[in-house]
């Protein structure tokens, strides 16, 4: 039977395994525990899952975050015991339930495995050292109880969007008209002969394969023509010949179009870059309204530059009131110093003085609602809004949309940025008018949730959430059941909040070693989050940066820096034994392609009274997730672990020959039944990942003989598939 004909028979949500009412303990043994968990199925899912996000996870960005159905198909498999596998999607798709448990999760992030947990019926509680991840988390817990305040909101929009509009409209052949983008270039003087290069990657501003054109402009006049997608050469009435592909710079180097002269674009050091020169050169223009509009381009004239003047006068007029961040961009501890290499020092300089002007006016309308709901909606909103209206967004040329800041979860330097008109209402990636539907939307979700079917539908989830209860409170209020949701700004190096054996589960996806410097990217938020007046403590002084050296994602992989993540994740680790109940579970997501990143994880969980009794391969991300070009590793390990017995030994970690082996077997025979389904991607990477995972489990402290390996060496000799 296929997943959407087994699903098709869940339409009934009473009287089906995993559904008690209230909560005294996970199965002795459970369905997870067991392993036998649909795992093909479920990456079908979270494909489609990718595709079809729930709005919840849509209301701001955060990196990196699993899949929804990642986290409830583990809450499915931990209600049901092994002898129920083919209960599995009954109950997925019904009602599971965990009503009543407390489930906690030490590193919240984007806060997806609350919120699936939540729809569970669980009361939840999260830490986070990052002042962003439990801003976020916060909204999306709340959402449920919220109303929606669309037409408050609406009429705050409105009155800012009277102020911004004038200053994104161009007249062409004597007719106004609002523009969509406004399209800028980095400007660069050359070392050579001191001429200005404008650093164009190439002179084509879009383009569509549906309708087999091109639009391009003049290098030299910037005139804007449409053309046959397949032409070459432009051939400006100005006289010019512009080769459409061939720009004046390429991987970092520009090439002065006067003397050819070639130069890094780049600084060398942090202080020997100068703060970046953009001019405005063309405009992409809408004619009619709504969604019968049509999009045209043009080049920059006279009256276009006299508008953005205008902005840059009244920007100044503001004074010292003026609510954009005051705050250096962070140089000590960066894995990622591309902005303050290209001299971008302070957040206020990812910035056109328009778009500064569009976010102080909107903030200060923010910071005038009076409806306390409203206003934190609209704080999220300003929040999100901010990735696509700076000059770190680029351009999807053959989309003709806005790609974010952070779409690649990282920094990366855009030569050739656009301005959004942030007030049209319709058309447009990031909009503000757009961003505030989108948390509207959620809300709306939130009263009434859905699941995803495996036939890309949503079919109606029918709920217990306690409603007469308030949903944030504090952890005391979780644990006493007058609250179902409390979340903490702090390291979970000590829970002290929590008293020992409170916590039932611990559903979590830690740090993956150094992947991504989560603080380093959410200082961005933060920085605006100060100037708004919304920072939590301590970080409501307009001077203090998100906890980047703190935090435990490393951003060196020097010794020091992996025993310091291998010490702290310990801490984290015992922390969560610590307070798990004697029949408590603790499960976490883990991926990285290093040996020293599984060598760090394995003497933490050894040392930690955790003992692995499962690993899974689950699919954490969707199609459009970060990881989905060929040669990364798409498929997280999930590790389910019990509190051990009896006293921690010492020694140094190990596994035996026979237990190696096993490990590479186990791993062998996934590989063997995964990559058989093309679709779902589960390659080499994926295998060595899920291998290391296996071996990791079956390590132990002890003394290394003629019979065991060091855990380190049998981490670094993965062999692949068929090779053992």
């Amino acid at each position: 039977m296929t997943l959407a004909q087994r699903a098709s028979q869940a339409n009934t949500l009473s009287g089906e395994p995993g559904q008690q009412t209230t909560f005294t303990a996970f199965p002795e043994g459970t369905l997870l525990e067991a392993g036998k968990v649909p795992v093909t199925e479920i990456a079908e899912l979270a494909l489609r899952e990718g595709q079809c996000t729930n709005p919840i996870y849509r209301v701001h960005r955060w990196f990196a975050r699993r899949v929804g159905s990642q986290f409830r198909s583990i809450l499915t498999a931990l209600t049901l015991p092994p002898d129920k596998a083919d209960a599995f999607w009954d109950t997925y798709l019904g009602k599971t339930s965990v009503h009543g448990a407390v489930v906690l999760d030490p590193f919240i992030g984007g806060g997806t495995s609350l919120v699936e947990s939540m729809r569970c019926n669980a009361r939840v509680i999260g830490f986070d050292i990052d002042p962003v991840a439990t801003f976020i988390t916060r909204f999306e817990l709340a959402a449920s109880r919220m109303e929606d305040h669309y037409p408050e909101i609406e009429k705050i929009c409105n009155e800012v969007a009277q102020l911004i509009t004038p200053l994104h409209r161009t007249v062409v052949d004597g007719v106004e008209r609002d523009v969509l983008h406004h399209f800028w270039v980095q400007v660069k003087q050359c070392s050579n002969c001191q001429s200005d290069a404008e650093l164009h990657p190439h002179f084509q501003l879009a383009y569509s394969k549906e309708k087999g054109l091109q639009w391009v402009f003049c290098k030299d006049c910037h005139a804007v023509q449409e053309l046959p997608i397949e032409r070459k050469v432009l051939h400006c009435s100005c006289g010019k010949r512009t080769t459409i592909s061939a720009g004046t710079h390429d991987n970092g180097i520009m090439t002065c179009p006067t003397c050819k002269h070639t130069q890094k674009i780049a600084a060398d050091d942090h202080d020997g870059a100068e703060r970046p020169a953009w001019k405005l050169f063309a405009q992409e223009y809408l004619v009619g309204t709504g969604k019968n509009c049509t999009r045209h381009f043009k080049r920059v004239e006279e009256a276009d530059q006299a508008l953005y003047d205008r902005a840059s006068r009244e920007l100044r007029m503001v004074g010292n009131g003026l609510l954009v961040p005051t705050r250096s961009i962070p140089r000590e501890g960066r894995s990622d110093g591309r902005p303050l290499i290209h001299g971008i020092r302070d957040y206020a300089d990812f910035f056109n003085d328009r778009q500064k002007l569009h976010l102080h006016l909107l903030g200060s309308a923010i910071n005038r609602v009076k409806s306390v709901e409203a206003r934190r909606c609209l704080e999220l909103a300003f929040s999100e809004h901010l990735t696509t209206n700076c000059m770190y967004t680029a351009y999807a040329f053959g989309y003709r949309r806005t790609s974010p800041m952070f779409s690649i979860h990282s920094y990366r330097h855009i030569t050739r940025p656009v301005e959004l008109n942030p007030w049209q209402d319709g058309v447009g990636r990031g909009t503000f008018v757009n961003t505030v539907r989108k948390i509207s939307k959620a809300i709306v979700f939130a009263k009434a949730p859905e699941t995803l079917h495996p036939d890309g539908t949503r079919i109606a989830y029918e709920d217990n959430f306690e409603r007469e209860q308030a949903c944030l409170g504090s952890v005391n209020d979780v644990l006493n059941g007058s609250a179902t949701a409390a979340i903490e700004t702090q390291s979970s190096e000590k829970l002290h909040l929590l008293p020992d054996g409170s916590v039932d589960l611990v559903l979590t996806d830690p740090p993956y070693f150094d992947n991504l410097s989560y603080s380093e990217l959410s200082d961005f938020y933060l920085a605006w989050h100060q100037a708004l007046g919304i920072a939590p403590p301590p970080y409501d002084d307009n001077v203090t940066s998100a906890p980047i050296l703190q935090n435990l994602a490393i951003t060196r992989r020097s010794e020091e820096a992996i025993k310091g993540y291998q010490d702290r994740l310990q801490q984290i680790f015992m922390e969560c034994n610590r307070v798990l109940k004697p029949d408590g579970i603790c499960v976490f997501t883990y991926h990285h392609k290093l040996a020293s990143a599984w060598d760090a994880l394995g003497m933490a969980l050894l040392h930690s009274g955790l003992l692995v009794t499962k690993v899974l391969p689950m699919r954490g991300e969707g199609q459009g997730g970060l990881h989905t070009y060929d040669g990364t590793i798409k498929w997280d390990a999930v590790l389910v672990c019990r509190k051990k017995k009896g006293v921690i030994k010492r020694g140094v970690p190990v596994i035996s020959e026979t237990a190696f082996k096993d490990a590479v077997l186990e791993a062998e025979s996934h590989f063997d039944a995964l990559s058989a389904h093309k679709r779902i991607g589960f390659k080499i990477p994926d295998f060595t990942n899920l291998a290391r995972a296996l071996v990791v489990s079956r390590g132990f402290l002890g003394e290394a003989d003629t019979s065991t390996r060091p855990m380190s060496d049998a981490l670094k000799n993965i062999p692949t598939p068929g090779e053992l």
